[in-house]
């Protein structure tokens, strides 16, 4: 029987593996929210700030995002292949 190596972060103590994943947890979802906010075009009243050009920046870094999801998940070997 072999046992599977996980990494780094089976040499870690619980309680720090505890705080990285909340600390993940919580800024993953803090980047949805602006995920979010950047595609309904919230930011994008404000000339003075040239939150127009913020919010295609956005929208380019959602998609590129999206694209290396693709990318990694298309290199991954699965099952029903």
């Amino acid at each position: 029987m072999t046992t599977r190596n996980s990494g780094r972060a089976a040499s870690l103590p619980l309680p720090m593996r505890v705080v990285l994943r909340l600390v993940a947890a919580v800024s993953w979802t803090a980047l949805g929210l602006l995920a979010y906010c950047v595609s309904q075009g919230m930011f994008g009243g404000y000339r003075q700030i040239h939150s127009q050009l913020l919010t295609t920046l956005g929208m380019i870094a959602i998609a590129a995002t999206g694209g290396i999801a693709w990318i990694v998940d298309e290199r991954r070997p699965h099952d029903d292949e």
